[in-house]
């Protein structure tokens, strides 16, 4: 048995030699690709949007004892172009500049992660409490899985901004 026990590790042995310089000599020839070379051979181009700013009318600031940047909404519908995407954010109290920027749309790849597929850089007004902007993502693809991303802004006893979500979704509309 103990005869036995020194022929199998000394095959074992020997055949982890075996294998590591068969690794070796193949991998001498062996090239590899970035996962990221690999995903721009294949991404699409990213779709630019024009914005269109949205002047809502402004809301009483009179007399508020403070100011703040609010909230941010992000709304998606379909219309004859694709995917209609309106972003309105607002102040308590006037801000001297409000606006949204770095607008993305982003699709959900094959293995779960996302892929921005549209951008814009969005607008802003000046001393309003609140705004908007409507976007068109004409590259929409009914039944995939999209989320909206960007950061809304304000000048209200200083500057302050947050981003902002729209969470996944899938376009089937």
């Amino acid at each position: 048995m103990k005869r036995f026990k020194k022929v199998v590790r000394k095959g074992k042995c020997t055949l982890n030699v075996l294998v590591m310089v068969a690794l070796l000599i193949g991998a001498s020839g062996f090239s590899s690709k970035a996962a990221s070379d690999i995903l721009m051979d294949n991404a699409t181009a990213v779709e630019y949007m024009e914005a269109t700013i949205v002047e809502e009318p402004n809301l009483s600031g009179e007399g508020v004892p403070y100011t703040m940047l609010v909230n941010c909404i992000i709304g998606v519908s379909k219309c004859s172009e694709g995917m209609a995407i309106d972003i309105s954010t607002e102040t308590v109290g006037k801000s001297s500049v409000l606006g949204v920027k770095d607008v993305k749309v982003l699709k959900k790849t094959w293995y779960g992660g996302w892929e921005t597929v549209a951008v814009s850089d969005g607008g802003e007004v000046k001393d309003r409490t609140t705004m908007g902007i409507s976007l068109v993502y004409k590259g929409a693809v009914e039944g995939a899985t999209y989320k909206i991303t960007c950061v809304h802004y304000g000048n209200v006893n200083g500057y302050i901004e947050g981003e902002n979500d729209s969470g996944e979704f899938v376009y089937s509309f």
